[in-house]
């Protein structure tokens, strides 16, 4: 079913007055043009705020050139919000990583989207819809470095923003945590050995890596973590937005307009193969 349900109840939403002239100042208007701005008064578009940082290639960036956001989650909440009820558009406010979820708490956003999992923890402040992106965790290491297999991380230092399910898994695999604020200086703090080791997304640390205008004297282990799935996050009690936004999901992903966009950003497929158990 293409149109997802939203019954008209996203009361979460900001409706966006579309603006209009009040008053005709040139005295030569012909009524036509007064009948026009008068019907704009009564048209509205709803928008869905989602929460990203705009500074994560290719999740969600700027492109270097004309500085427009891009990324495989800005193109995909544009799809997600066609099915929606009525004449709603995809805002993104961009945020610090670490603010993300707590503005859902405070209105700022309707939805976060930065390639969250579900947690324990989490799911009892927020809802998850179903998953849209398979996660797979990839580690870096330095180019020289004795460490071979997962097994060799126990004890190793960790390069890790510590608010983060990376951060989490790399604790669980034995590292210590060397708090980061991003992949750059992840990286940095590992060639400087200050660091030892950093786990992040395998596409985002692949797509960092083949930017980079000379190679880095890193390279990234063969042994990877599966990582549970993204999902889109809401407050608490958003019954009726989550599950008109998993059906838009769910749809996107069966019609193949998701595999679409990650094969354009990843060169690969990255949706979710089977919804049986997550619906």
């Amino acid at each position: 079913m293409k149109k997802g349900r939203l019954l008209g109840k996203l009361t979460a939403l900001a409706a966006v007055s579309l603006v209009f002239l009040t008053a005709c100042q040139n005295q030569g208007a012909s009524e036509e043009d007064l009948a026009a701005t008068d019907s704009s008064a009564d048209q509205e578009t709803e928008v869905l705020r989602f929460g990203i940082t705009g500074g994560y290639p290719p999740i969600n960036y700027h492109d270097e050139d004309t500085e427009e956001l891009v990324g495989y989650e800005v193109d995909m909440a544009k799809e997600l919000v066609k099915d929606l009820d009525g004449d709603v558009e995809a805002e993104f406010v961009e945020m610090s990583f670490g603010s993300i979820l707590e503005s859902l708490n405070s209105d700022r956003i309707n939805v976060a989207m930065h390639s969250l999992s579900e947690t324990p923890e989490r799911a009892e402040q927020y809802d998850f819809t179903v998953p849209y992106f398979d996660k797979v965790w990839g580690i870096i290491v330095a180019e020289d470095s004795d460490i071979q297999t997962l097994d060799d991380l126990d004890g190793k230092r960790a390069a890790q923003s510590v608010s983060t399910s990376s951060g989490q898994e790399a604790e669980e695999l034995g590292g210590e945590l060397v708090p980061i604020d991003d992949v750059d200086e992840a990286v940095k703090l590992i060639t400087e050995d200050r660091a030892d080791f950093y786990l992040g997304s395998d596409v985002g640390q692949q797509d960092y890596l083949d930017k980079q205008p000379e190679p880095l004297p890193v390279r990234v282990l063969d042994e990877t973590v599966q990582d549970v799935p993204a999902s889109l996050v809401v407050p608490k009690g958003s019954d009726e937005l989550r599950e008109a936004l998993n059906e838009s999901i769910i749809e996107n992903t069966e019609d193949g307009t998701l595999a679409e966009i990650y094969d354009e950003y990843l060169d690969m497929d990255k949706s979710i193969e089977d919804f049986d158990e997550d619906e």
